[in-house]
């Protein structure tokens, strides 16, 4: 469905929320949210970004230019991140190795994408520093960090002088900000993942993490929606939920907390496959009343008729159902997003996190307008080349750079505010909505 573009919309009553609205698809306009006793919040382009409000639930797409990361706000006040990004790949790395290019860092490289990351929640999370969950989707440096002896030439990476890990990504990140519980995929699965530096790392810092701020650690479980929940006020917001799809090679059959195994049981012929990190990324579907919601890491398929396994796509599409938003797969790559999948989604809207000069490509972007002519895009940020061999969809993107935000009230309708990254003010750009839930 196309988003309302009229200039004035009617006062809606949202359960206890009143939203008061002056909209526009484009440049102008914005929303007030009133809560009894609260004063009106009104979004106008140009001023700093109203706080969230209870009983919305907020999705903020943090802009670094160094892979992904993703800020949730629950109805109730509960957070959550998925990833940190953390690619110390800059640009002349890539020229050096003759690869394309990488998105600007933004604001810059002056600041690390861990303090950029830390000072966005500390601003917008209304507990400030303390977040109740960090999940890593999976164990890409773009999502959780690099591993910095890759990059001497480049920059000087201190250790933590108690935990002995590098202060990088989600291991900076954690010691900026106070996470109550960290989910991973695990690293046993499909093969033992403990052995590469890059884990031992991370493991150092998990460590040091529950020894001095009693962090609580645990595996992703495909099927089970309480593992993520509301912490503060679950049941006045019954229609709120969250339950994870699939991870390290297990998804959900659709049957209470079932899962099925979706990768061989030989460990040798998983390792003649070569398979790629992808594919055992974590996804989730967040449901809250008419609004539904999908993210998947860098969840791809490399379907081959000597492994058709690898498409790890197949394994949830069973089991999903139409969307109103996603987050697009591995930055909307090729390999991403399967026409199947795409169609079983169908999105009103999707945002993308490119990393690289080649996302995101034509070819998953053609699946999305396939499935649904009025589709909206959103990106953080994108290589200046990569917008010409995506002129066919032009019209669909909405925005091409700057944090993104995306409200939700409680009856559904949702906007997409998209926020100025080039520096730390958080100054609304451009308003987009309301869109309607189906």
């Amino acid at each position: 469905m196309k988003p309302m573009t009229n200039n004035l919309c009617a006062a809606t009553a949202i359960g206890l929320i009143l939203a008061t609205v002056s909209c526009s698809d484009s440049s102008d306009g914005g929303n007030a949210i009133i809560i009894p006793g609260a004063p009106a919040v009104e979004v106008k382009i140009g001023s700093q970004m109203p706080l969230w409000q209870n009983g919305t639930f907020e999705i903020h797409s943090i802009s670094t230019g160094r892979g992904e990361s993703n800020f949730y706000i629950f109805p109730d006040g509960t957070s959550m991140l998925i990833d940190a990004a953390g690619s110390l790949v800059t640009e002349e790395i890539c020229t050096k190795k003759g690869v394309g290019t990488v998105t600007p860092a933004r604001p810059g490289w002056h600041i690390s994408s861990a303090d950029i990351i830390a000072n966005y929640i500390k601003h917008f999370n209304p507990r400030g520093e303390n977040v109740d969950y960090y999940l890593n989707s999976h164990t890409h440096e773009d999502h959780m960090g690099s591993w910095p002896e890759k990059y001497e030439e480049y920059a000087d990476f201190p250790k933590h002088t108690e935990g002995n890990f590098y202060m990088n990504g989600i291991a900076k990140l954690g010691t900026l900000l106070n996470f109550t519980k960290i989910i991973d995929r695990g690293y046993t699965l499909p093969i033992n993942m403990g052995t590469d530096d890059r884990i031992k790392d991370y493991q150092r810092f998990l460590k040091w993490s529950m020894d001095t701020k009693g962090l609580i650690y645990e595996v992703a479980k495909p099927g089970h929606d309480d593992q993520i929940v509301m912490r503060y006020n679950p049941s006045a917001y019954p229609d709120f939920k969250i339950r994870i799809l699939c991870a390290s090679g297990y998804a959900w059959t659709g049957n209470g907390y079932d899962t099925k195994r979706t990768i061989p049981t030989s460990k040798t012929e998983i390792s003649k496959a070569s398979p790629d990190e992808n594919i055992f990324s974590v996804a989730l579907m967040m449901d809250f009343g008419k609004f539904n919601l999908f993210t998947a890491g860098d969840l791809q398929w490399e379907a081959t008729s000597s492994a058709p396994w690898l498409n790890a796509d197949e394994g949830i599409i069973p089991v999903v159902n139409k969307v109103e938003v996603m987050k697009a797969s591995h930055h909307g790559s090729t390999n991403a997003n399967s026409e199947e999948l795409v169609n079983k989604l169908c999105p009103q809207t999707v945002w993308i996190n490119p990393w690289r000069s080649e996302q995101p490509g034509i070819p998953c972007m053609r699946r999305f307008v396939a499935a649904n002519p009025d589709v909206s895009f959103f990106t953080t940020g994108i290589v200046e080349s990569s917008k010409a061999p995506l002129a066919e969809v032009e019209n669909n993107f909405k925005s091409w750079s700057g944090h993104i935000v995306i409200r939700v009230f409680p009856d559904g309708k949702y906007y997409v505010y998209v926020l100025d990254d080039s520096d730390e003010s958080y100054i609304v750009k451009s308003i987009h909505g309301p869109y309607i839930s189906e």
